[in-house]
């Protein structure tokens, strides 16, 4: 256990199992629904709402082949991670993935597709943990779920002597991403959208 982990207690983050996956995604798609990102690439709000949890059972799905789905025993918030072997978007089956992305995200599938080829053009080649993906249902933000579930990797990243990556997208989140030893590294602009921000962090010795 980490010093943070214990200056939180009651919140005990632990790897999900496979028949959470539906309702991971459900987490994930309610926590990010207002997200600045989100919302630039599926901009009706209604179908933002019915499409999201597909588009997001994806990627837990395919996190949780590689068994780096983090989860809260209430499900309330989740961590995907890609461990070093794997990056950029799934790559050792990324033909496949992008064409469950684009099936997935429906009229809205061109949006999506440029903002995942613009964090792909970005991506750092170098050995890393990369977190796509973390959030927490809107109704237990601020309570510090986000932070144990980080811990839980970043921990790992330390013993394995591993550096970590991750792209915020908001001044909220990247201020806790701060807060754990990201710091930014460039931005990234979407057009006529709002800006990810590329965060990398190394081991802690």
């Amino acid at each position: 256990m980490s010093l943070m982990e214990s200056l939180r207690p009651g919140i005990h983050p632990r790897k999900a199992t496979p028949d959470e996956t539906g309702p991971i995604a459900r987490t994930l798609a309610s926590a990010f629904f207002d997200d600045p990102v989100i919302g630039w690439a599926w901009t009706d709000a209604e179908r933002r709402r019915r499409i999201l949890p597909d588009f997001f059972e994806l990627w837990v799905a395919g996190c949780m082949e590689h068994d780096e789905v983090y989860t809260t025993p209430d499900l309330a918030g989740a961590a995907l991670w890609m461990p070093p072997h794997v990056q950029q978007a799934f790559d050792d089956r990324a033909d496949a993935f992008a064409a469950d992305v684009e099936r997935a995200s429906r009229e809205f599938a061109p949006a999506v597709l440029e903002l995942l080829t613009l964090l792909d053009d970005h991506h750092p080649h170098e050995p890393h943990y990369y977190l796509p993906i973390m959030g927490t249902r809107p109704d237990r933000q601020g309570h510090g779920i986000g932070a144990a579930l980080l811990d839980t990797v970043l921990d790992q990243c330390d013993r394995e002597g591993l550096p970590a990556y991750l792209e915020a997208t908001s001044t909220r989140n990247q201020s806790l991403y701060a807060r754990h030893g990201f710091h930014s590294t460039r931005d990234l602009p979407l057009p006529n959208g709002p800006t990810l921000h590329a965060m990398w962090r190394e081991p802690s010795t």
